[in-house]
């Protein structure tokens, strides 16, 4: 494990963003100031958000947006870094590029970052982390033999891959309390939703074409994104069979990537301009008193 302190530059700026009501909850646009494009992918309870943006000069950064202010989080000496998730203790997993994926845990109040490796792989990202600290993602190989990507579990310094059953590849997004996390595993060329539970593969079926869960919360609620059209995509919050289509209003995709425990849903959506922004949406009261 390495570490090094963060080098922070700190916009406090209110967010640029205005509540556009759909019937079903509100949208709210998220844009970091001056970037070309925003993706945003966490959010914990306190509806602090992390995603990564694109600069005038073609470079990604890591950021994160709490209060209304941003926060520019790169990884010491890479020009590109790309948050993922954020938990309720100040948690947050990314990566960074260096000609191979590299994987990291950031702590916010340490402004530290501890390098995250498999050996012999030639990659690792870190998609999700629960209050537990533990933390699923993807490994990636490049080797004969070995499959190209392996979902794991890291934990207590230990990784767990998650492969089984003659399966040749698995995926794993997001995790939440209890342990639940979303992924799919792939076999003779079809892809298999699960939760894995306790080392267990569960199945998962989402009834919407090409579903792709990429986070989950401590209710059970499942977000993601999927193609009612070849060639549309829209998000989704999925909970006991309940399916409900997320679309940015005006948006020509849009994807949903994370949901906390009130429900409100991350992520980001291109608009008829095919500009990205990220954005955030809050659901109808009377669906999160539910």
């Amino acid at each position: 494990m390495t570490s090094s302190k963060a080098v922070l530059s700190v916009a406090v700026l209110l967010l640029a963003s205005a509540p556009l009501a759909l019937g079903q909850g509100t949208y709210t646009q998220i844009d970091v100031p001056g970037s070309t494009q925003t993706q945003a992918y966490g959010i914990d309870t306190a509806a602090d958000v992390v995603g990564y943006y694109e600069d005038t000069s073609g470079a990604f950064h890591g950021f994160l947006l709490s209060g209304g202010a941003y926060t520019t989080i790169d990884y010491p000496g890479q020009s590109e870094t790309f948050l993922s998730a954020i938990n309720d203790r100040g948690q947050i997993v990314g990566e960074y590029f260096a000609g191979f994926n590299g994987g990291f845990l950031y702590n916010i109040a340490q402004q530290h970052f501890t390098n995250l490796a498999f050996p012999n792989s030639s990659g690792v990202a870190p998609y999700g982390i629960n209050n537990a600290g533990t933390i699923v993602g993807n490994i990636y190989f490049n080797q004969s033999g070995k499959p190209p990507n392996v979902g794991f579990e890291f934990s207590n310094g230990s990784y767990q891959p998650v492969i089984k059953g003659g399966f040749t590849a698995s995926y794993i997004r997001g995790i939440n309390n209890s342990g639940e996390a979303v992924g799919g595993v792939f076999k003779n060329g079809y892809l298999r939703l699960f939760l894995l539970e306790q080392g267990k593969l569960i199945p998962l079926e989402i009834h919407a074409p090409n579903p792709a869960p990429q986070a989950i919360n401590n209710s059970g609620a499942i977000v993601g994104e999927y193609n009612p059209t070849e060639t549309t995509e829209e998000g989704f919050p999925y909970q006991n069979d309940v399916f409900q289509p997320l679309v940015f209003p005006g948006s020509i995709q849009t994807a949903a990537t994370g949901i906390n425990d009130l429900g409100e849903v991350v992520g980001q959506f291109t608009d008829s301009s095919s500009s990205i922004h990220g954005f955030t949406w809050t659901p109808p009261a009377d669906a999160a008193k539910k």
